[in-house]
């Protein structure tokens, strides 16, 4: 069984509001929990619904827990969200049984028991004991550039602890002095200085190596990336496993871990999106605008092609992946990609390099049992939205369905959102030119299919607001 975002989303807002410990709005949990809003009203009235939550109304209103935290448990939040937590249709309590033998059926046993095993360890967990501050990562992420001429520095993101200490003030120097002694433990200190500093004599136009140390206070292993062309240097620190000591790892419940590892895997897709605005590869509006235009073409799909089979739950995934189908492109040489006028032969085989790039960054995002379709999606968003249905596309070759669908829709949805948007290259074009443009196959053959999805979601009224601002 795989949770649904509804549910992902109120175990993160019951645990915030237990937390915090008293009133709580929606734009603050949106703000803080990283949520849509349009969603958390939805899920505030499940929450009500069950007596999970309070809300009061007027200016200074907002939610705040029904219960004491130790009285909420993960079972009960789950059974409020899920509409079923039965691992099959035959444990249900009134089952169905193909075969009409529910009470010898010895897989229905194994079954029933796993299945009294998960619901017991759900209900076991409280919002009180479910994350013991001795048992949570501190989240870290820095994320910065160092020109390798003037050693300036420049932070494109950061968090937590991080915050406190560094700014685009201090000199390479002063923030390896800071660093190294206030954020590394001291059996690793040497190790990771010299890490840090091994980049001056380097011969090689491109290197990208990691290591791995621990934090000052010996209690969070942390990852430190570093990847140097010819002019700079990228370094990223980001915490990603507690140290458990002479403590059972196994004490640990697997649901805490893999919960934590699906918001570090959300939390790199922001910072993902973060790196592309900053290095002006994408800005904003149009990450969101190709994350919006995924989304509404996926509905169509939805509802005119069930054969797609499509959930609700993979459609937002595949939407939030969007934004980042580009990645591959913070490896293309900016003077290349802001090229103003035709690229050469040469500099057109550079560009089409980004899609295996961007897909090899998709394959180091946070793995777990409850990430690796969404690793799946990133994935094939990024190698393979250039693809086209008739076989012309880049790199693979790729043709008709043998292209991933989440592939097909995003290319289409990025191929429309260039023909708005104003380029270095070119001059941006009207909504109705650009559905022309697509539908007469002048960015490449897509799916039929998915052509008839996109001209009836380009007609919706949301739609056409977005695109007319």
């Amino acid at each position: 069984m795989q949770i649904t975002n509804t549910t992902d989303y109120a175990l993160r807002i019951i645990d915030y509001l237990s937390e915090k410990g008293n009133l709580a709005t929606e734009a603050e949990l949106a703000d803080n929990l990283k949520m849509p809003i349009r969603n958390i009203s939805k899920i505030m009235n499940i929450l009500k619904n069950n007596n999970l939550i309070n809300s009061e109304m007027g200016f200074n209103g907002g939610y705040s827990l029904a219960k004491n935290p130790e009285r909420i448990s993960y079972f009960d939040v789950i059974s409020a969200t899920e509409s079923s937590m039965n691992l099959n249709k035959c444990l249900e309590r009134n089952g169905v049984c193909s075969r009409n033998c529910i009470e010898t059926c010895n897989v229905r046993k194994v079954l029933l028991k796993v299945q009294e095993d998960i619901n017991q360890n759900l209900k076991n967990i409280t919002f009180e004991n479910s994350f013991n501050q001795s048992e949570i990562i501190e989240k870290r992420y820095l994320l910065l550039k160092v020109d390798l001429n003037s050693l300036d520095m420049n932070i494109i993101s950061i968090k937590s602890k991080f915050s406190d200490l560094f700014n685009n003030y201090m000199t390479y120097d002063e923030f390896l002095y800071k660093f190294i002694n206030h954020c590394v433990s001291k059996e690793d200190r040497d190790r990771v200085k010299s890490f840090l500093i091994d980049f001056k004599n380097s011969e090689k136009y491109y290197q990208d190596s990691k290591v791995k140390y621990r934090s000052e206070d010996g209690k969070t292993w942390m990852d430190l990336d570093k990847r140097i062309d010819d002019t700079q240097m990228v370094l990223m620190f980001k915490s990603y496993e507690y140290i458990y000591g002479n403590q059972d790892k196994t004490n640990i419940s697997y649901l805490q871990q893999d919960m934590m590892i699906v918001n570090e895997f959300w939390d790199m897709v922001s910072l993902l999106e973060t790196v592309l605005a900053h290095n002006k590869l994408e800005d904003h509006e149009s990450l969101h605008n190709i994350s919006f235009f995924t989304e509404q073409i996926y509905k169509e799909l939805q509802l005119n092609f069930p054969e797609y089979g499509i959930l609700d739950n993979e459609i937002e995934n595949i939407s939030k992946l969007a934004t980042i189908h580009d990645i591959g492109k913070i490896s293309t040489p900016y003077e290349v990609l802001n090229k103003k006028g035709k690229l050469t032969k040469e500099e057109m085989d550079i560009v089409k390099k980004h899609p295996e790039d961007g897909a090899n960054m998709a394959l180091k995002l946070p793995k777990c049992n409850s990430t690796k379709k969404l690793v799946h999606y990133a994935y094939n968003i990024c190698l393979y939205h250039h693809e086209r249905y008739d076989g012309h596309g880049y790199p693979k070759g790729l043709k008709s369905d043998d292209i991933p669908l989440e592939a097909q829709v995003v290319g289409l949805a990025d191929a429309y959102d260039a023909l708005i948007s104003e380029r270095p290259y070119k001059r941006k074009i009207n909504h109705g030119e650009a559905v022309r443009m697509i539908v007469n196959g002048e960015c490449g053959s897509f799916s039929p299919k998915v052509i008839l999805s996109f001209i009836i979601a380009s007609m919706n009224k949301t739609w056409i607001e977005k695109v007319s601002k």
